[in-house]
């Protein structure tokens, strides 16, 4: 194509689906998934067993329960300061990149509150109390160090803690399939038994770079601004820049530069979406399937609506692919 290709809102919506494994479903591990898909919204434990039942080809919910009690994948505070499921290779590769974001979006709520506040000293303090490897609550937490910081409140700084300060996974049993349990913190680097990657030295930006390719098979063509807005991050347009010669570039409909890997799947509009696949037109009445139990086979015991939850689990969708197709 000629980078100033215009892409029509149809060919963008298809290319959208197929990258998201909703076009057709994939036959692809679970694991494999996960990461394909940048990880998966998991503010509501259940979502991510309705977003991959919706995209693979025999999803058995037992499998991803398995890799949460494995430590394969993990459930933490990540883009958008929202809690997801990602792969352990990913929450390890990408959690100092976020440490900004996480810190500027919790004081953005308590920022009265917490004026004043060491947060390096708090960290290092949060940490020191996690490290005895005992699951605690964010309540648990925060009493824990409420004598040395009385003034910003529990609920402050148990959410700067656990949500920005302090990289930790929640425990299962939350997040297993049909499975209600509270959140239990541990140490990310003690549950996964490796270290976080540090930012490199040098002020290069590998993993802005990478998080760039990894949403853009995922998520695109898309705007720098769709990026930006899935992560949370700042300073990706430089990530951007960076590796412009290796990316292709596009226009949708309204003008704007969509940016996209030389080589992932552009379909043509004319491909009907799958029956589900248009999140407005999938409600909790027609819905009539999900994963169930430890079998394959669809039941009424959970009628959730498939894409409307499943095009959820994996991020803001982008302006001009999340809408029903026209």
């Amino acid at each position: 194509m000629n980078p100033m290709t215009v892409i029509g809102t149809r060919a963008l919506n298809r290319a959208t689906l197929a990258r998201q494994l909703l076009l057709d479903r994939a036959d692809m591990p679970v694991l494999d998934s996960v990461a394909h898909l940048g990880g998966l919204q998991a503010q509501e434990p259940q979502e991510p067993f309705v977003g991959l039942w919706s995209r693979l080809h025999a999803f058995d919910p037992a499998a991803l329960s398995d890799l949460l009690t494995g430590r394969r994948v993990v459930r933490t505070h990540l883009m958008r300061r929202t809690v997801h499921l990602l792969t352990a290779d990913d929450a390890l590769a990408w959690r100092a990149r976020h440490d900004t974001m996480l810190r500027q979006r919790v004081l953005g709520n308590y920022r009265r509150e917490l004026d004043g506040t060491d947060l390096d000293e708090l960290a290092a303090a949060g940490r020191a109390v996690l490290a005895d490897d005992v699951p605690r609550s964010m309540t648990e937490l925060a009493r824990a160090l409420a004598e040395h910081w009385p003034a910003p409140g529990p609920r402050a700084l148990g959410e700067m803690l656990i949500a920005a300060l302090v990289p930790v996974v929640q425990l299962p049993p939350r997040g297993l399939w049909r499975t209600k349990a509270g959140v239990r913190n541990v140490l990310l680097s003690s549950w996964l038994g490796r270290e976080i990657d540090p930012l490199p030295p040098d002020g290069s930006d590998p993993v802005g770079q990478a998080l760039v390719r990894r949403y853009l098979a995922a998520f695109g063509p898309a705007a720098s601004a769709d990026l930006c807005a899935w992560c949370g991050l700042a300073g990706l347009p430089a990530a951007v820049t960076a590796m412009r010669e290796e990316l292709v570039s596009f226009r949708d409909e309204r003008g704007r530069e969509l940016l996209d890997l030389p080589d992932a799947p552009r379909p043509t509009p004319t491909p009907p979406p799958r029956c589900g696949s248009c999140p407005r037109s999938t409600t909790r009445s027609s819905a009539t399937t999900t994963a169930a139990g430890s079998s394959t086979t669809p039941t009424a015991a959970c009628r959730l609506p498939v894409l409307a939850s499943s095009w959820s689990t994996a991020g803001s969708p982008r302006p001009g692919a999340s809408g029903p197709p026209p």
